[in-house]
């Protein structure tokens, strides 16, 4: 009996253990990172294993969807944020920490019909693969931007990854000789009505090191949808960043969203704890209209943290220079049925800080060509929204310094110049333009850009000291 009792016990431990590292599979890990200020629980003497199985148990998972472990002293805290919520540390010393995240569950995002498929509208097979498989692989990058449903052959273990729902192809069809098929739809996500009327929104993207004249000259590299959006719309090659303050990126996009300098703003430098001290526009956006909704996607930590808007609904932080992420994350917004009122959408890539910021260099045009084609990817899934020619988008395209060489920071006319798009007739040429034209005859600080255009353009007082052009408005 002793042996028996011993047998079932060394079994239920064997047991135990196998359920704590399927547990783990259900977490994606990063390593040497960690969510600090954000723990709900903590664990002492435990194993990552353990950890993953405590989140998920019955008690914890109505929370936690995260945990960092500390691989020194085998402890973990249990959290109910992930790090695309909250910012994510790096930089502790010797590395003791790893972060771990709770998988979404992909194919919770998609709606099921059973024994049906839509013929001839396939675009990737993926092979030896589950459901969850498909949907987790129609739901990431680089699929997520035009994955909308996946048949699957429930014989051959195979999935066809589609860019169509049956509701754009006239239905499923259910007729297959041995019903072989599920077909599994991306749900649709209602959001929130817009408040704004004329059902007005903003797109603003950040493009981070871009200098305003490194767009139109001779050498320069000609992105295309960039210049679709200055000569349909409006366009300033040489907005004046730094001046009164230094050309990093902290108090540039300060001043981007406040319509302040940073000696009032507050943000003086790219450390992550100053707070914004003036109200971002998306926040004066909700103080006129509380149920407006506003989203912010960006890698750079401070934009999900000290300069994200106090009242935002959605703050995403995708990883580092990876713009299909973040290209990804707002092709879900835009997808939406009621898309978001405003939304930031930051690219990272074109502050090289390698030889040069400069209009010409190679590297720095391949950068700009690269962030201008994840661009064109948001902006056809913004033209594709089935109201879209009944809504109206003021695209804005800004950037918070230059450079010079490999660097900015300094005062140098290189590192000053910034740049200004608007643009709300893009895919609909039909609409009133907002501005139109080079606007780069007179002078304009970063102040008058976003900010005091954004707010004109949707009917809102402005309280900055940012300044409109003369020439925009009065549609």
């Amino acid at each position: 009996m002793k042996l028996q009792s011993s047998v079932f016990a060394l079994l239920a431990l064997a047991l135990s253990g196998a359920a704590c590292a399927q547990s783990l599979d259900r977490f994606t890990v990063t390593a040497n990172a960690a969510i600090p200020g954000y723990n709900v629980q903590h664990l002492d003497n435990v194993g990552a294993d353990q950890c993953a199985a405590t989140c998920l148990d019955a008690s914890h998972a109505s929370w936690c969807v995260s945990f960092d472990y500390n691989k020194t002293s085998n402890q973990c805290d249990l959290s109910d944020k992930r790090a695309a919520q909250v910012p994510l540390k790096t930089d502790y010393p010797n590395n003791p920490y790893d972060h771990y995240s709770l998988k979404v569950d992909a194919l919770a995002a998609f709606e099921h019909t059973a024994n049906a498929a839509i013929s001839g509208y396939n675009r990737e097979q993926l092979t030896a693969a589950t459901p969850q498989a498909c949907a987790e692989a129609c739901t990431t990058s680089p699929r997520a931007a035009w994955c909308r449903s996946f048949d699957y052959n429930k014989n051959a273990s195979s999935c066809d990854l589609s860019d169509k729902r049956a509701s754009d192809v006239g239905g499923l069809k259910t007729d297959y000789p041995g019903n072989p098929y599920d077909h599994y739809s991306r749900r649709v996500i209602a959001g929130t009505p817009n408040p704004i009327p004329g059902d007005r929104h903003v797109l603003l993207i950040g493009i981070d090191g871009l200098r305003g004249d490194s767009l139109l000259c001779n050498d320069c590299a000609k992105p295309p949808t960039l210049s679709a959006l200055m000569y349909g719309g409006a366009y300033h090659t040489n907005v004046q960043a730094g001046g009164t303050q230094a050309t990093f990126s902290g108090p540039g996009w300060g001043s981007v969203f406040t319509g302040f300098w940073a000696d009032q703003h507050g943000v003086t430098s790219n450390d992550i704890t100053l707070p914004l001290k003036k109200p971002h526009v998306f926040d004066l956006i909700k103080q006129a209209y509380p149920t407006a909704t506003t989203a912010v996607v960006a890698d750079w930590a401070n934009l999900t943290a000290n300069l994200r808007p106090a009242t935002v609904d959605q703050a995403v932080a995708n990883a580092a220079k990876n713009s299909q992420q973040a290209t990804d994350t707002v092709i879900q917004w835009l997808d939406q049925t009621y898309a978001p009122t405003a939304i930031f959408y930051y690219l990272h890539n074109v502050d090289i800080h390698v030889c040069c910021y400069a209009p010409g260099n190679a590297t720095y045009q391949q950068k700009l060509l690269a962030e201008d084609a994840q661009i064109k990817q948001v902006l056809d899934a913004l033209t594709r929204r089935p109201n879209y020619l009944n809504e109206e988008w003021l695209i804005v395209v800004a950037s918070d310094h230059g450079g010079l060489n490999s660097g900015h920071g300094g005062q140098s006319p290189d590192e000053r110049d910034a740049l200004l798009v608007l643009n709300n007739r893009y895919g609909n040429p039909s609409r009133t333009p907002y501005c139109s034209g080079d606007l780069s005859g007179a002078p304009m600080r970063q102040i008058d850009g976003a900010t005091p255009h954004i707010l004109d353009f949707l009917r809102i007082d402005n309280p900055s000291d940012g300044v409109k052009s003369a020439v925009c408005g009065g549609n």
